[in-house]
């Protein structure tokens, strides 16, 4: 028989294991907190030097605008992710969002900034901010939805991998993007008169063959595809929303 100690004891033993799991949740939120004080704090320093070194006025307006924009697009990303976090909800999805969004706004402030005009440094930005963006469309649908039963698991299930389909998809496009070597002719044709003898005139007609490089966009079969997938994510998400408002959740029952 255990004495009454041993009973105190183990009951205690459930709490004792919430609460490592409850701690280990807050180091996670905090990890969150601190990759988005990096980020953004990067972002506030390098962007108002940025302002300040402008040439112009309107140029130092414009470029505070725009760094603004960047920062709100992005940061709805670092909002959802730290609700999810504060849940507990999708964390390492969330953790990875924070430094996706936090990585896009850094990378473009400082091209901003640097006036940087490299290729592969734009694909690097233009990657973090499509999956920032789709990390939204998730972490969004999550706060939202809660925990999904029902007629919303499926929904849910259904927009969480078609968004990221979307996402490989959008990744590979632009890793294969890029300025193509073919170059596209084109023929420019002018039609006009000159006066062959006095008092006669004569038509006449120029032609002009240039040749201009073009931007490949990467397999055009796959834009139809990504289309299509942007229309499921729209009509998934709002379709889960909507089935887990019809929802409720399982009554305790109590004896």
């Amino acid at each position: 028989m255990l004495p009454p100690g041993g009973w105190r004891q183990s009951a205690k033993n459930p709490a004792a294991m919430t609460d490592a799991s409850h701690t280990w949740g807050r180091t996670r939120l905090e990890i969150g907190v601190l990759i988005t004080f990096a980020t953004l704090g990067f972002a506030a320093v390098v962007g108002l030097i940025a302002v300040i070194t402008a040439d112009h006025v309107a140029t130092a307006f414009s470029t505070g605008l725009g760094i603004a924009f960047i920062v709100f697009l992005a940061g709805g990303t670092v909002a959802c992710a730290l609700g999810c976090l504060r849940r507990g909800k999708a964390e390492l999805v969330a953790l990875g969002s924070i430094f996706a969004a936090g990585l896009a706004i850094d990378l473009t402030v400082l091209a901003i900034w640097l006036e940087i005009d490299s290729e592969a440094y734009g694909k690097i930005a233009a990657v973090a901010f499509v999956w920032a963006f789709f990390a939204l469309v998730i972490l969004g649908l999550t706060l939202a939805v809660g925990t999904p039963r029902s007629l919303a698991r499926p929904l849910y299930l259904g927009a969480v991998v078609t968004t990221v389909v979307a996402g490989l998809i959008s990744t590979w496009l632009i890793a294969t993007a890029g300025s193509s070597d073919v170059e596209t002719e084109v023929q420019v044709t002018d039609a006009g008169t000159v006066e062959t003898v006095p008092g006669e005139t004569g038509e006449f007609e120029t032609e002009e063959i240039g040749y201009y490089s073009y931007f490949d966009i990467g397999d055009d079969s796959m834009l139809r595809v990504l289309g299509a997938l942007l229309v499921l994510i729209a009509a998934l998400w709002f379709g889960a929303l909507a089935a887990s408002r019809l929802e409720r959740p399982p009554t305790d029952v109590r004896r």
